[in-house]
C-alpha cells in the first residue's frame, strides 16, 4: 500500500456505507461511491453526505458510479461492499465481471460466513471481513444518523482458509481511524463475527416476527426468555466451532442486550417495508453450522423458518 493513495470503492450507501464513505472522504482518502440510486449519487456529489447523531460531518464525494461498469473505470483498489448481506447474491456476479487481480474485496457487513462467500464466488484466496461496531437509520435522501458507536471497529483477513491480518488489514484500520471511525486489526476475526452474529441474531429475529423493539423484547418474559435460549444456542455453536467465551458469556451477552434501548433492529424495519431480510446470515448461519456441528439450534431454527415465511408473504407476486 506504498506510493500513491489508493482508491477506495464502496458498494452500497445505506446507512452503514454512507458513514463510512463521509468518514473517509472528510479524512481525504480518494473514495468513489457505488449505488443504483441516481438521485442518491447526485445528491452525494451536489450537497455532500450529511451524518448526524453522535457525530456531524458532510462530505462531498465527488466520484460516483451507477453500475459496477461505472465503478471499475475508477479502478479501485480496495472494494467495501457496504449493502445487507442478502443482498451479496446479486452483487458478486456483478464484481466478478470487473475483478482484477490486485484488488481487494472487504465485506463490511453483518452476518456470518460472508468472506467465505466472497473468496468462494470469486474464486480468490485472500478476503477481508470488517466487524462493525456502529449503527445508524436513514434520515432522508443523503442524510444518515450514527445511532451508536462502541469502537473499536475490527479488521481481519481471510487467506486460504484461514484467518491472519497483513498489509491491506493495518492500512484499513489505519485508514479508517484516522477518519474517526477507530478500527483494530483483529488476527482471529471470526471470534468477533460469531460475537456480533450471536447478539444480531438474537433481537432482530425476535423483534422482527413480534414487531416489539429491543427494549420491549427484554422486558417482556416471554421474549426475554426467548432471547436468553437464542443465545445459549448461539454459544454453544460458536464453541463446537472453537470460539469458547467464557463461562460468564451468557450473562455478558444478556445485559449487552439489555442495553438495546428503545429502537427497532434493521430486521424489523426490512419487515416494515417488505424488504429481504439478513435471516439466512444470523439466525439461519447459527442453524446451519448447528447442524454441521451436531449441535441442536431449534429456537434459531423456528425463528429462521418464521421469518422465510414472512418474507414469501410479500414478496411472491
Amino acid at each position: 500500500m506504498e506510493g500513491k493513495k489508493p482508491t477506495i470503492g464502496i458498494i452500497g450507501l445505506g446507512p452503514v456505507g454512507s458513514i463510512l464513505a463521509a468518514h473517509l472522504a472528510k479524512g481525504g482518502e480518494d473514495v468513489v461511491v457505488e449505488d443504483i440510486v441516481q438521485k442518491l449519487l447526485l445528491t452525494a456529489k451536489e450537497e455532500g453526505l450529511h451524518i448526524s447523531g453522535i457525530t456531524e460531518l458532510t462530505a462531498k464525494i465527488g466520484k460516483t458510479a451507477g453500475s459496477m461498469t461505472e465503478l471499475s473505470k475508477f479502478n479501485p483498489d480496495i472494494i467495501f461492499i457496504a449493502t445487507k448481506a442478502c443482498i451479496l447474491k446479486f452483487v458478486l456476479p456483478e464484481i466478478k465481471q470487473i475483478f482484477k487481480p490486485e484488488m481487494k474485496i472487504v465485506s463490511f457487513q453483518n452476518g456470518l460466513g460472508n468472506e467465505q462467500i466472497i473468496a468462494e464466488t470469486l474464486g480468490i484466496d485472500t478476503t477481508y471481513r470488517v466487524v462493525i461496531n456502529y449503527a445508524g437509520n436513514k434520515v432522508s435522501l443523503g442524510q444518515a444518523k450514527m445511532n451508536w458507536f462502541q469502537p473499536p471497529n475490527y479488521v481481519g483477513a481471510f487467506h486460504k482458509g484461514k484467518y491472519t491480518i497483513d498489509e491491506t488489514t493495518k492500512y484499513i484500520a489505519h485508514m479508517m481511524t484516522a477518519s474517526g471511525l477507530a478500527t483494530e486489526e483483529a488476527p482471529e476475526i471470526k471470534k468477533h463475527v460469531w460475537e456480533k452474529t450471536i447478539l444480531n441474531s438474537t433481537l432482530c429475529s425476535i423483534c422482527a416476527v413480534t414487531r416489539q423493539t429491543m427494549k420491549e423484547a427484554m422486558e417482556f418474559e416471554h421474549t426475554r426468555s426467548l432471547a436468553v435460549k437464542i443465545l445459549e444456542e448461539g454459544l454453544e455453536v460458536a464453541k463446537a466451532d472453537g470460539y469458547d467465551f467464557g463461562k460468564d458469556a451468557l450473562n455478558r451477552f444478556t445485559s449487552y442486550l439489555e442495553k438495546g434501548g428503545a429502537h427497532k433492529p434493521s430486521m424489523l424495519i426490512d419487515v416494515e417495508n417488505k424488504r429481504p431480510t439478513e435471516v439466512d446470515f444470523m439466525s439461519g448461519a447459527i442453524a446451519r453450522y448447528g447442524e454441521m456441528y451436531g449441535v441442536p439450534t431449534p429456537v434459531n431454527s423456528t425463528f429462521t423458518s418464521l421469518l422465510k415465511t414472512i418474507e414469501k408473504r410479500y414478496s411472491s407476486p
